[in-house]
């Protein structure tokens, strides 16, 4: 036999024993494929869901309802609300109010109601609130 005869039988089985690797790396490739697509249908799927269920458990009319049953909460009346001016009038009246009923108490009980009921950080925030109106 001549050298080239074995040359070509040589390169024509690497061919071939290259090709089967190749044939069955390919095949495990499209079944990962396959197998991903699946869980990528699945996982849609199983997003669809959650935003029904998401959408079903934001449903206003249905908070509302809980939110009467176990918290106590109502619906506010446009007579519940005040303006800035409104609170910063109701929020001195109380100031006066506290000062008030502080020094009616006798002086050596501690005087809770004017630890508790000190407005400052209220005042700060209204006057903030006004300059930025």
């Amino acid at each position: 036999m001549r050298r080239s005869t074995l040359v070509w039988a040589f390169l024509g089985v690497s061919v071939v024993v290259g090709l089967f690797v190749v044939k069955y790396a390919v095949q495990d490739l499209e079944d990962r494929l396959h197998a991903l697509n699946i869980e990528i249908i699945s996982d849609r799927d199983a997003a669809q869901v959650l935003q029904a269920e998401w959408s079903f458990l934001n449903e206003p009319a249905r908070l509302e309802a809980l939110s009467r049953e176990y918290l106590g909460l109502v619906t506010i009346n446009a007579s519940q609300t005040i303006t800035v001016s409104e609170l910063i009038r109701l929020l001195k009246t109380k100031k006066e109010n506290t000062r008030i009923s502080s020094t009616s108490v006798s002086s050596k009980a501690p005087s809770i109601a004017k630890t508790v009921m000190e407005p400052d950080w209220r005042e700060r925030t209204l006057i903030i609130v006004n300059k930025n109106q």
